[in-house]
């Protein structure tokens, strides 16, 4: 009904070449098939039946995609002083969260740098990045280099009778910007014999305090470096900040309260003026029948 509603009204406003119910159906079921977003079944931990958008298309398909959004979007953290405007000005974006959840990279030139794989400044020194964050650039500076900053730990070579390798320095930590980054660990790997330097895909441990002894390494298998790096392929990783929240509201045209609990979500690294428009705020899932718990259940399971 509602595509013969369209062609009679393109047929009023006298436009030629009108195609037939059909060949809409058959471009609505070709674009459907492409671009929708799939929905989940799954079936509570109370029995109930219920389904969810795809939280892995969502963000790809309606945010990433759209170049009306995309340039607006936060992935990093931002330490921006005492100013907080912004939920990616906050210290827990800075630093409370598990980096291992953060954006894990950034690309500097045609190399990229990654979380818990040994790097190699400008001075020679050879360091562990924890954390990327970004600084306001200061004024008359290129962007890129004062923009990006690093939190890393020291790595400090060790040669013994019985072993050569590194240990890092979790407690020994500095402060970068991206304009002292000089090689990252792919690059190490091929120069190491060169300058001279210590196997870098050998990582004795981890000391987290002064004084306290070596703690295995198991943030990353360090002959390989970040998984992330392996899966990239060379292609860019970044972290999706989401704001997921559950409402209610009456199914019902009357007054009489008809509950349906829905959950949604909006992109956490939009601005303020962005992300309470209505084309930001994306729908997940509704019932009247499965408690909200039971529902964040097969989310939660996507996301994880």
């Amino acid at each position: 009904m509602q595509l013969q509603v369209i062609l009679w009204g393109l047929s009023i406003l006298g436009v030629n070449n009108i195609p037939s119910t059909w060949v809409l159906k058959d471009i609505d079921n070709s674009l459907q098939s492409q671009y929708r977003i799939p929905s989940v079944c799954y079936q509570g931990a109370l029995g109930h039946i219920y389904y969810s958008m795809s939280t892995t298309f969502l963000p790809s398909l309606q945010e990433m995609a759209n170049p009306c959004v995309r340039p607006h979007i936060h992935h990093y953290p931002e330490d921006a002083g005492s100013q907080l405007d912004q939920p990616w000005q906050a210290s827990r974006w800075l630093c409370e969260i598990d980096p291992t959840i953060t954006t894990p990279m950034i690309c500097k030139a045609w190399q990229d740098f990654y979380v818990f794989e040994l790097m190699k400044l400008m001075d020679g020194t050879m360091v562990v990045p924890e954390h990327w964050y970004t600084k306001p650039a200061p004024q008359n500076s290129p962007p890129f280099d004062f923009k990006y900053w690093a939190r890393v730990w020291r790595a400090h070579p060790v040669t013994s009778s019985c072993t050569h390798g590194y240990v890092i320095h979790a407690y020994d930590i500095v402060e970068v910007p991206a304009s002292d980054l000089l090689l990252s660990f792919p690059c190490i790997l091929q120069t190491y014999h060169v300058s001279n330097q210590l196997d870098p895909c050998n990582i004795i441990g981890l000391i987290r305090v002064r004084g306290h002894g070596v703690l295995p390494w198991t943030l990353t298998d360090p002959t390989v470096g970040n998984g992330w790096h392996v899966w990239a392929h060379g292609h860019r990783v970044l972290s999706y900040m989401i704001w997921l929240y559950c409402d209610n509201t009456s199914g019902n045209m009357s007054k009489k309260w008809n509950k349906h609990n829905s959950f949604l979500f909006t992109a956490a690294g939009l601005p303020h003026v962005m992300v309470h428009k209505e084309s930001s705020i994306h729908f997940l899932a509704m019932s009247n029948i499965v408690p909200p718990l039971e529902m964040l259940d097969g989310i939660v399971d996507q996301l994880e």
